[in-house]
């Protein structure tokens, strides 16, 4: 019998179009491949997906959201009363692994090492550099809970610093505060566990950002880095001490940066994008695993 998949997509978090994209390269591989696909676009309308999801009856759910409500642990706890397999992190992975300041902490407890900061909220922004907030230039502002490089900002100067004092924030009230470390980004693909290959990413823009990430030539995947092979290894590891500590399923994926000296752990994505400009696909087609050939491992791993 031809197996029955529900493809959740959209969402309504910032990152909805990528995950629009993500789900719908999913469902067209799973289609080709002769599999049932049923794609859903989710509203924040728990009804209206549970009457889709029991008409669907699927025997798999793959999970393509990304950001608020997809990555959260939100969707995962809905899923998880509705009793069917679904791709990747569970309630408690994807809400350890959404929250930076949570994720930093735990593998720093481990032995990765990450980049200094500290955790404020919206309203102290106003104080950084003039109330009791001190941070030395230059540093990085981003959301605590956000994807996709959504509001990220870098702060070289005060003229920086006043415009984000002047911009309406609006990516969540947690945020962190980074010192600005440059080097060489890497990104690790991790599958039930295991650290399976990486890929070297270069742009053009100040930093790897939202139009460098999703927008044709926006940036460059390069798989034949130089790369000391110890430091190589460093990368492996804390993706795996990462995946582990913060409780994670199925697929993820790890950033890095390297500034010559030493490996910075970034962050870990439980819902990597899934598009045809996506690093994941890109990572397992180097290994010569196939889009759907990747798919079909996350169905039986789950």
């Amino acid at each position: 019998m031809t197996k029955r998949i529900a493809v959740l997509m959209g969402g309504w978090s910032q990152e909805r179009e990528i995950s629009l994209s993500s789900g719908q390269n999913i469902a067209r591989a799973l289609k080709g491949a002769g599999y049932d696909v049923h794609e859903i676009d989710i509203e924040r309308d728990l009804l209206r997906l549970t009457n889709e999801l029991y008409a669907c009856n699927p025997d798999f759910i793959f999970n393509a959201l990304h950001g608020e409500g997809g990555e959260d642990g939100t969707i995962q706890g809905v899923l998880e009363f509705f009793g069917v397999p679904y791709s990747n992190s569970n309630v408690l992975g994807s809400s350890i692994a959404f929250d930076k300041a949570v994720c930093k902490s735990l593998v720093r407890a481990n032995g990765v090492r990450v980049i200094d900061g500290c955790e404020v909220r919206v309203n102290d922004i106003q104080a950084i550099n003039s109330g009791g907030i001190s941070m030395e230039y230059p540093f990085v502002v981003k959301p605590a809970t956000n994807g996709s490089s959504i509001g990220v900002f870098l702060i070289f100067n005060e003229q920086d610093l006043a415009r984000l004092k002047g911009t309406n924030w609006i990516f969540g009230n947690k945020i962190l505060l980074e010192k600005y470390v440059s080097g060489r980004e890497f990104t690790v693909m991790i599958l039930t566990g295991k650290a399976m290959g990486a890929l070297e990413i270069t742009y053009q823009r100040k930093f790897y950002d939202y139009k460098s990430k999703y927008e044709i030539g926006g940036s460059t995947h390069i798989s034949s880095f130089e790369l000391n092979e110890a430091v190589m290894d460093e990368m492996f590891k804390a993706s795996e001490i990462a995946f582990d500590v913060c409780r994670c399923n199925g697929l993820a994926r790890t950033d890095f940066i390297y500034d010559k000296e030493h490996v910075y752990f970034l962050e870990i994505n439980t819902q990597p994008g899934m598009t045809e400009l996506s690093l994941v696909p890109d990572i397992a087609r180097l290994n010569g695993t196939s889009f759907i050939q990747l798919l079909e491992v996350l169905m039986q791993q789950s």
